[in-house]
């Protein structure tokens, strides 16, 4: 039996996912069951799938069958996919801030157009390479990959990887008490102040930085005063709410929750105020 093509047909099932996350967190069978993937799909699998569905429908993915079978469906982030339709059209430039393997940067890129930008801000090394095929396979150039994370200051920062044991999804800046493991690396820093020195200013910005909202918005109080941008902010703990909203209030934006704010992370979505000074929309400068 073919046990990866099994996998890959399962995973495609949005039920079959739900049933085997119950059944593989069983104490008797769940050992069994994860044991019987990992021997058929080894660590760093990854095929290449067209989307089924979304914006993203008849891309190309090179995803991890056991992860990031999600992204196959078109099925992820449907909240985050109609804020994406509601305020990218063509000529517009998004900025991906935490944009993990770049699933909703190529979801924008469909949106953008040709004549629009995508910068895919990305830490992880590992997963800028795999935008970047993402990029190749489709032949989406308006996608420019950033391999760098985000923060309240231009610099070097240490930064922890998420496990290969997962989806690389989870990766966080590493605290200067934090022991350093096989997996926490240097990577360079960059403020989105410093980056729009030298590039368009955003249409819109999402940001998912696993709890790092608060420093990525310290390092952009330039951009949101002046370019005005919608923002989407994944949001992961009751200290980071705290901060992004009180942020937020502070540049005369209004915000409402795409999911229920009690059950964390969850994401929000921030406009400015009626009434508040608007720039013209932000769009690829001409050549």
């Amino acid at each position: 039996m073919n046990w990866k093509a099994l996998v890959i047909q399962i995973g495609r099932s949005r039920h079959a996912r739900r049933v085997y996350a119950i059944l593989s967190g069983t104490p008797i069978l769940g050992p069994f069951l994860r044991g019987l993937v990992r021997r058929g799909v080894p660590v760093k699998t990854h095929v290449w799938l067209r989307i089924s569905g979304g914006l993203g429908q008849g891309l190309w993915a090179h995803l991890d069958p056991r992860f990031e079978m999600d992204y196959a469906g078109g099925e992820y982030e449907p909240p985050i996919q109609q804020a994406l339709s509601e305020h990218l059209k063509p000529g517009s430039v998004f900025y991906d801030v935490g944009a993990h393997v770049g699933i909703v940067s190529l979801f924008a890129a469909r949106l953008v157009g040709r004549n629009g930008a995508v910068f895919a801000f990305e830490a992880d090394p590992e997963n800028a390479d795999r935008i970047k095929e993402h990029v190749r396979r489709n032949i989406l150039d308006q996608i420019q990959v950033v391999p760098c994370a985000v923060w309240s200051s231009s610099g070097h920062l240490r930064f922890e990887r998420a496990s290969a044991q997962s989806s690389r999804n989870q990766g966080s800046l590493a605290s200067d008490l934090a022991v350093s493991g096989e997996d926490t690396i240097e990577v360079e820093a960059i403020t989105l102040d410093d980056f729009v020195q030298r590039h368009d200013p955003p249409t819109l910005v999402k940001i998912d930085v696993e709890g790092a909202e608060a420093g990525v918005l310290r390092g952009s109080e330039k951009i949101f005063a002046q370019s005005k941008p919608v923002l989407i902010c994944e949001v992961h703990c009751k200290q980071a709410a705290d901060d992004v909203t009180r942020w937020l209030r502070g540049k005369a934006y209004t915000f409402e929750w795409l999911e229920d704010p009690l059950q964390l992370p969850c994401h929000l979505l921030a406009r400015p105020e009626k009434g508040s000074s608007l720039p013209e929309t932000a769009s690829v400068t001409d050549s």
